[in-house]
């Protein structure tokens, strides 16, 4: 059976700060891994001059067979990197389970600000941000 417009990710719009001002021209890129497929998606964008880059909403479509269809369990990862010269840093990172919309934040759309003042490392090795992400909190419409 075919399936498509599966929801793998909510559109997403972000804003990156450096010090509180407008971090602009810097490049951004998500990376959208699906169990359903061999190969990564993935895309780059640019800030613009108030800081702020969006990714549109991502669907898919495959094939199930009857068993596969009340098996399947969908495994989206979801990584948003801010590249620079040198590293890459990550500012947002999820993994979804199911194909509804509005499943990572409970908002049409992923939003989170970061600041380069909030730079840490993850397990003393992986580049961060500590980005501030908009979610939904349990009861709000």
């Amino acid at each position: 059976m075919w399936q498509d417009n599966l929801v793998l990710s909510s559109a997403v719009e972000g804003q990156l700060l450096d010090h509180g001002k407008p971090l602009a021209g810097v490049k951004v890129k998500r990376v959208l891994h699906w169990n359903m497929e061999q190969e990564a998606r993935t895309e780059i964008t640019t800030t613009k001059a108030d800081g702020k880059f969006q990714f549109p909403e991502v669907r898919g479509a495959a094939e199930f067979g009857f068993l596969a269809k009340l098996f399947h369990v969908p495994v989206i990862s979801q990584e948003i990197y801010l590249i620079q010269a040198n590293e890459e840093i990550i500012l947002y990172s999820k993994t979804r389970s199911s194909y509804k919309p509005k499943f990572e934040t409970g908002y049409d759309e992923i939003q989170f600000s970061c600041d380069l003042s909030s730079r840490e490392l993850i397990n003393g090795v992986l580049p961060s941000l500590d980005c501030k992400v908009r979610k939904m909190r349990h009861g709000d419409n």
